[in-house]
């Protein structure tokens, strides 16, 4: 049950937020529409296609699946498991569950069996389906697309480089050393002196004693560093630099708690808030600070987006490949048509010239019949080509009918590949949005010390570059009802 909005030029036409809410009324769909801030970002990152509208019953599943997690203990921290222990269990599978759709009416959905987290690394079905089980020791943990997984811890003493070697994938990664770029790393948990040069993805958080350069990394949890350089940080929890961040792009559906952190060369997008000492430089390229929206959810649904259209692109050449081998077909079957016409004229005329001539032949001039006899002839030419023609242009029509009953099997397939493989980027991007649906937006930034001029400052729906250097203020983006957003500074900020 999801509704999209498609925009044909969306580089050349501009969208508003309200054209779309009216849209989205004028169909009747009045439940399950995204937050204003969901499709503000949306339009803003100029997305082509996008969800405005979906009714998601993971939670309502949980409730009425009875869902238990055996995870985390008393404290909400993660307890040790057994290889064998379980981590959840369904103790009951409802068929059918009653819901509100996209307008706002009861209906009832057939669930079958469906279970409402699945299997990650680590982890095995029971054989009833009813429970998750682990497959090996190590600390539990659930991901924000719903699966289970098992963390075995691993301690390196060392650099993780080459000369280490690759690391065990969902492993709970202790380094002793830095983390490098020798292997792309998944993990559970982090922790490092330095993370230099790596690619990591990580279910839980990141910590360094350091810092973090060179890095492309993406967490669901919080990410602790004394610096970030040239780096890329994505994340679903909050972000914590002690002293700088530079040539950097943050992105966190959390808050960037940073009070005595230097912003340079870099964009912070946070949604539940900014803290800083300052931004900029009186040399440095101008930074962006934004709070409040949804730009690490939206961040992370493009990719999904692009997969999924180059889905739909697969599908669609084998479809057009298909009806290009028809229309060629199509084609040569008209031409044959003509032929076949020209042959049997041809035929027509030759046999009245051979009646003609066997009832005049000695009453005819030899001159005369001699020229009878090569336009004869000619026909006989003529029908013999039009006939070899013919055979030619059938066997090549036989070829694009084969061709197109050929690309129509594998298009059957290609189909239902398709399907699965929508339904499962469907299932992360849907993932994405409803985690990030559960946390409100906070539009503050708060700057302990100066804001250069040329940095930009903004919340959801507004942005402004400073013309000025600014020292010690707060921005609210403020949006009362039935007013426009706007931006609103509260000057000397006290600090403790």
């Amino acid at each position: 049950m999801t509704a999209w909005v498609e925009r044909d030029n969306p580089d050349e036409m501009a969208t508003t937020l309200n054209q779309v809410k009216d849209a989205a009324m004028t169909y009747g769909i009045i439940n399950g529409v995204y937050p204003d801030a969901f499709i503000q970002c949306f339009l803003d990152a100029g997305i082509r296609k996008f969800p405005v509208a979906r009714v998601d019953c993971a939670d309502l599943l949980k409730r009425q699946s009875k869902l238990s997690l055996y995870i985390t203990g008393d404290n909400d921290k993660p307890i040790e498991k057994k290889k064998g222990d379980i981590l959840a269990e369904q103790t009951g599978a409802p068929t059918e569950i009653q819901v509100k759709n996209l307008y706002g009416q009861n209906i009832n959905i057939a669930t079958g069996n469906d279970f409402a987290v699945c299997c990650g690394e680590n982890t095995r079905w029971s054989r009833d389906k009813l429970k998750i089980l682990a497959a090996k020791s190590g600390l539990p943990s659930l991901s924000v697309t719903r699966r289970m997984f098992i963390h075995p811890v691993v301690h390196v003493l060392e650099d993780a480089d080459y000369r280490y070697g690759p690391i065990e994938p969902y492993a709970d990664l202790s380094v002793s050393g830095t983390i490098t770029g020798a292997y792309s790393i998944t993990a559970g948990k982090v922790s490092a002196d330095e993370i230099r040069g790596a690619n990591i993805d990580a279910i839980g958080d990141i910590n360094t004693r350091i810092g973090i350069s060179d890095a492309i990394v993406h967490a669901q949890g919080d990410v602790h560093a004394r610096y970030v350089h040239n780096s890329k940080i994505e994340t679903f929890g909050n972000v914590y630099v002690q002293n700088e961040i530079i040539d950097s792009q943050i992105r966190c559906s959390g808050k960037c708690e940073s009070p005595k952190c230097r912003v340079i060369s870099s964009s912070v997008y946070a949604k539940e808030g900014v803290i800083l000492s300052s931004v900029g430089s009186e040399r440095s390229v101008p930074s962006t600070i934004i709070a409040g929206g949804e730009q690490h959810a939206i961040g992370l649904v493009q990719p999904i987006l692009d997969m999924m259209n180059a889905v739909f692109d697969r599908l669609e050449d084998l479809k057009d490949e298909k009806s290009y081998q028809q229309s060629q077909a199509e084609k040569i079957f008209k031409k044959m048509i003509k032929l076949k016409t020209f042959h049997d004229k041809a035929k027509k005329r030759k046999d009245a010239l051979l009646f003609e001539l066997d009832k005049k032949r000695d009453l005819i001039h030899d001159k005369i019949l001699n020229n009878i006899q090569t336009l004869i002839s000619t026909y006989d030419t003529r029908m013999n080509r039009s006939l070899a023609t013919l055979k030619t242009m059938n066997g090549s029509k036989k070829e694009h009918d084969a061709s197109a009953l050929e690309l129509e099997k594998k298009i059957s397939i290609a189909t239902v590949q398709a399907e699965k493989e929508i339904f499962s980027h469907e299932k992360i991007l849907f993932a994405y949005l409803e985690t990030s649906k559960k946390s409100i937006g906070i539009p503050i930034i708060e700057i302990k010390g100066t804001a250069y001029a040329g940095t930009t400052l903004g919340g959801i729906y507004q942005r402004m570059p400073l013309r000025d250097d600014k020292t010690g203020f707060k921005i609210e983006e403020v949006r009362g009802q039935g007013r426009a957003p706007e931006l609103r500074f509260t000057p000397r900020l006290q600090t403790s």
